[in-house]
């Protein structure tokens, strides 16, 4: 399909509200008859402009139809609530996206729904035409012949795509009684491309866009469209995106010189360049998926492109999505409050870069009369000032930023809070950055930054959960702080607040009520006998969406007391920035922020505490815009930082109203409201933590979930017009610690009665949703297992059951398994024979309670070649399919075995090769391990598997004391859960519940180097360096054996002393922070 693109899956998942909504019984006009002659297209030909067909890029395209489409089913479910869901009869299982996708693929889908509604309601005595060119398995017609069919009597809708897309489509319209009730007179052809069916309403061609003579040719034949008398609505959503730029511009030449035609078309461009963060996790996604975008340039390039193919340039009228949001003319205040109706959403800044990486064109060649001089501001059509091309500074830049990485490592995590350092001594040479949204989860953990190594680690408060966009406020020039607010989820506001006093922190008065996003300022009060340090809050959202307007002031032991304004009040908002004047005072500025109906607010207010305690507050807006005339938009922001610099004030980052922050204008100084272009790498300062450190900046944190595409984090940078800052500044990551309750004891086991050490009991897994979006690659990173709770793996759980299993595969099918005489096989021991039976018997006795196992191998070549499920088991393979946010999985898949058995457990082993343990049928306890415990479990030199049963253990002996000293966990898989198991996790497994069904998918995560050359049919043959390693060791005691053997020990014992202490220097992380974290 050439219209949709997105990759099955990230933390994420879309809906739609519009102006036009069809609903009610249809009437339509009746067809011509069917032409006489009908061209097809051999796909062995070339096309019109040369090309020959790349069926394997053609089917990759298609392929994207297949994510995108569950996308808009989640948007239809619950964003139509109501109203006729036609998507749901093309996608066979239902997927609840993020609220971020959900929000996305709502905007895309109402942009285009609008421009269609507006085009059929439209008084003209002529037919009109709707060619939706690359429609994949979208539902425009039904939406409209099912909702509005009084929009629809003159109207006929026609479906182009390539032919094997559109022959499923038509099957699935054949045999679906509400999608064929509205096509009256529904016919197929039996042409294999070219028109396939027609009706009085719809007319379904399949065609490569490419072939433009055989589009045009139907078209004409069937509909007429070059003799004048029909309107022609050409839609394209993100269709001509993936094809070469010199054959999209020939398709819009071609419809600019039909006698009356529109065009609305929706695509990605690049408004900051390939290079913007965003713009390259785009970029690099498609790249991935086989589909790149073959000609995306800029918004003003894309309109130059229309004018030079014939439309005039008064008709063609463009501008992004996040512009689009904010248009009256599509969306009012109150519809988008609406959409926090359906789910809780606090992903704006994402949303915004996602809104200006797409942009909304429509064309006409007769455009509409030029609205009056005074409503120019208020249309929805282009204003090129909106880009940020067009926007040119009205004031000299200043210095020049760059902003170079820091060297060593990163924790990566967003919209967390810096933290003083713990003591006044270390002012100025360490900070923290509390908790945060992780890779996987909210954190409760703090990083420490520091210029050197001898610090004490900065901890946190014992918060019970993570929190993100919270605020840490600093009480005058002490270390003392103060901990304010912050959420978990969107609609779950925290109300706690923590002080940290002497080094110690304890939980102090909670605000009046939950909220996250509001701003925090450290105020200095001029009381007697001394100075008293405080913080005043500003508004803020709450759990229920409710958007604050309130400010508090923390007065010690008394809590929090609302502060009353004198003056102009500013509105309610919340991710406003706001900073005071000096660094001890009580007066300052606050700037922009969001209102309710999710508007990013361009003003600008002063502010001053009175001696009397109330704030008195003055709109500025107008003296600050009159001053960045042209570059006035970028003056209000959402997610801004406010930071003190030896330049004076800077406001870095966030978004901002209609348009995209750029290289040229995110850095803007407060004190000459002069921007500070960016050059070279920089972060994307979005969620980033920035302090001042002797009169400079470091940028900690910070990322984005980039809409479907995947994720960028940030590395720890230092922002400064030096080139060579980094180097010299010291600044690195030195520890991260957990909340300050959660220190460790010191180890002790304690004694059971007698019976030795006690064992410790597994820790659970934790469970994460795909429907919230992952970023399954960082998971592979972090190399911790995890299990998915909610990932699709197709209607094998459904379908799987024995009677299913005998018929498709076969009953009297040979297969080789083990017989094991007792509940556990024991690889050392082998008390387990290889049997071949028939399939059908296997099945029979593993229901009767025999321990059987099967671990499929090759049909072809057992002993050469990996076992493949869509190989070996092609006749039950199609039921069976991976989540799409799991896509690296199969690109560098190894094997995926299928296992059945009965009452039997698994021996303890690991494998080499990362896999993902997809459970169909049954249930299973697996217990794991983490590869530091190796030592512990058994595992003999160059042995995958071990020789000791981890659920049976006696009551003393070394055996007891070694795994005493384990850190187990565990989990009890569930039908349709996927357990991740990264590479040497040791873990066993044991049935439950009845016969267990699972498919096993074994994949590459490292680079090829890292794996052993040559064959390696069961994915658990060692890497590479382990296998060199051990045959140098062979090598090294060679070396002493002339020595009298006690010496020889000692120096042997001494180099493995070596191995281990570097083996601890290179793992990334402790075990306790591994522990604390997987617990």
């Amino acid at each position: 399909m050439l219209g949709v693109e997105e990759d099955d899956g990230m933390p994420q998942d879309a809906g739609e509200s519009k102006e036009f909504t069809p609903s009610g019984d249809h009437q339509i006009k009746g067809h011509v008859e069917e032409p006489k002659s009908l061209r097809t297209q051999d796909d062995s030909q070339s096309l019109k402009d040369g090309r020959k067909p790349n069926k394997s890029r053609d089917h990759l395209i298609m392929g994207t139809n297949s994510s995108s489409i569950v996308s808009k089913r989640s948007v239809e479910k619950f964003y139509y609530a109501g109203e006729p869901e036609y998507l749901r009869y093309f996608v066979s299982t239902f997927k609840r996206r993020s609220p971020l996708i959900n929000r996305g693929y709502w905007l895309r889908m109402m942009a285009i729904e609008q421009t269609i509604g507006r085009f059929l309601a439209e008084p003209s005595p002529k037919q009109k035409v709707l060619v939706n060119l690359g429609c994949g398995y979208d539902t425009l017609p039904w939406l409209c012949l099912g909702r509005r069919p009084e929009l629809c009597g003159q109207a006929t809708f026609v479906d182009v795509d390539y032919p094997a897309l559109m022959q499923k489509k038509l099957a699935i319209i054949e045999k679906t009684e509400p999608l064929r009730c509205l096509l009256p007179n529904f016919s197929r052809t039996a042409n294999p491309n070219g028109l396939l069916a027609h009706s009085d309403p719809y007319v379904a061609i399949g065609c490569d866009l490419y072939d433009l003579d055989l589009l045009d040719s139907i078209l004409h034949e069937h509909l007429h469209i070059r003799e004048g008398n029909a309107t022609v609505m050409f839609v394209a959503e993100v269709s001509l995106a993936y094809m070469e730029k010199e054959a999209s511009q020939q398709i819009i030449e071609w419809a600019a010189n039909l006698p009356d035609s529109r065009f609305c078309l929706l695509e990605q461009h690049l408004p900051d360049g390939a290079d913007h963060p965003f713009a390259r996790t785009m970029l690099a996604h498609f790249e991935k998926l086989g589909t790149p975008l073959k000609a995306i340039g800029t918004m003003e390039e894309m309109r130059r492109r229309f004018i030079d193919a014939g439309w005039p340039e008064r008709g063609v009228q463009i501008q992004s999505l996040w512009k689009l949001w904010s248009d009256p003319a599509y969306l009012t205040p109150e519809q988008r409050r609406s959409l926090d109706d359906v789910e809780p959403f606090d992903e704006w800044e994402e949303f915004a870069l996602f809104g200006s990486h797409y942009f909304h064109l429509v064309a006409e060649l007769t455009p509409p009369p030029r609205p009056p001089k005074d409503l120019k501001e208020q249309t929805s059509h282009l204003s090129l000032a909106s880009h940020p091309s067009s926007s040119t500074p009205s004031k000299p830049a200043e210095q020049p930023l760059q902003a170079p990485m820091l060297p060593g490592k990163a924790v990566f995590r967003r919209y967390a809070a810096v933290v003083p350092a713990t003591s006044e001594i270390s002012e100025g040479e360490a900070v923290g950055l509390l908790g945060g949204l992780g890779t996987q989860e909210r954190l409760t953990d703090c990083d420490t930054y520091a210029r050197t190594e001898d610090l004490l680690p900065i901890q946190g408060p014992p918060m019970r959960t993570g929190l993100v966009c919270h605020t840490i406020t600093r009480l005058g020039g002490t270390s003392n702080c103060i901990m304010a607010g912050g959420r978990t989820s969107p609609d779950k506001a925290s109300a706690e607040c923590w002080l940290r006093q002497d080094g110690l922190w304890r939980k102090v008065q909670s605000l009046p009520e939950g909220r996250y996003r509001h701003c925090a300022a450290p105020l200095r009060l001029p009381t007697d006998p001394r100075p008293a340090h405080t913080v005043l809050l500003f508004g803020g959202k709450t759990s229920n969406g409710h958007v604050l307007d309130e400010w508090l002031l923390w007065l010690g032991e008394e809590g929090w007391r609302h502060i009353p304004v004198v003056g102009d009040a500013p509105p309610a908002r919340f991710g406003a920035a706001m900073i005071t004047n000096a660094r001890e005072g009580v007066s300052g500025v606050l700037i922009g922020g969001m209102t309710s109906s999710g508007r990013v607010l361009n003003d600008f207010w002063h502010w001053s505490l009175e001696p009397d305690l109330t704030l008195y507050c003055r709109n500025v807006t107008a003296r600050a815009l009159a001053v960045l005339r042209n570059n006035a938009g970028i003056l209000g922001r959402f997610g801004a930082q406010l930071v003190r610099t030896n330049r004076g004030i800077l406001m870095i980052g966030g978004i901002c109203d209609g348009r995209m922050l750029t290289s040229q204008d995110e850095v803007l100084n407060m004190k000459t409201l002069r921007i500070h272009p960016m050059i070279g790498p920089r972060p994307l300062f979005i969620g980033t933590a920035i302090t001042d450190v002797d009169g400079g900046l470091i940028v900690l944190g910070g990322g984005a979930t980039c809409f479907s595409f995947g994720s960028h984090w940030n590395k720890p940078a230092i922002l400064t017009d030096d080139p060579e800052a980094s180097l010299r500044c010291g600044w690195q990551l030195l520890t991260t610690q957990a909340p300050a309750t959660a220190a460790e004891s010191p180890i002790h086991h304690p004694v059971v009665n007698g019976s030795g050490p006690r064992l410790p009991e597994p820790s659970q897994l934790p469970r994460r949703s795909l429907e919230a979006g992952i970023d399954f690659e960082r998971i592979c990173e972090d190399a911790k297992p995890v299990v998915f709770c909610d990932g699709d793996i197709g209607r094998c759980t459904r379908l799987w059951d024995v009677a299913y299993l005998k018929r498709m595969i076969g009953a009297d099918r040979k297969v080789v398994v083990h017989s094991s005489s007792g509940e556990r096989m024991d690889f050392a021991k082998k008390n387990f024979e290889y049997r071949t039976m028939e399939f059908g018997a296997f099945l029979d006795r593993c229901e009767r309670g025999e321990r059987l196992y099967l671990r499929s191998i090759s049909q072809e070549l057992p002993s050469e070649q990996p076992t493949n499920l869509a190989d070996d088991y092609p006749e039950i393979a199609a039921d069976f399919e991976l989540p799409g946010e799991l896509i690296s999985v199969v690109e560098s898949l190894h094997s995926s075995p299928l296992r059945i058995s009965g009452p039997v457990r698994m021996w303890l082993h690991y494998d080499v090769m990362a896999n993902v343990l997809c459970q169909v049928r049954g249930r299973k306890r697996v217990r794991l391990y983490p590869p530091a415990d190796v030592n512990l479990l058994g595992f003999a030199p160059g042995a995958s598997s071990s020789l000791i049963d981890v659920f049976e253990v006696g009551e003393g002996g070394r055996l007891r004391a070694a795994l005493a000293n384990t850190h187990p966990f565990e989990v009890d898989l569930h039908p349709g859960e996927i357990l991740f198991i990264p590479p040497m996790w040791m873990h066993t497994v044991a049935p439950t519940d009845g016969i267990s069904v699972a498919v096993n998918i074994f994949f590459r995560n490292l680079g090829p180097e890292f794996y052993a050359a040559g064959k390696d049919v069961y994915g658990n043959r060692d890497l590479a360096a382990y296998e060199r390693g051990r045959r140098d060791v062979a090598k090294m005691t060679k070396w002493f054996e002339a020595l009298p053997p006690d010496i020889a020990r000692f120096y042997l014992e001494r180099l493995g002393q070596e191995l281990i202490a570097k083996g601890r220097t290179l793992a990334s992380s402790s075990l306790h922070s591994l522990y604390a974290e997987l617990s």
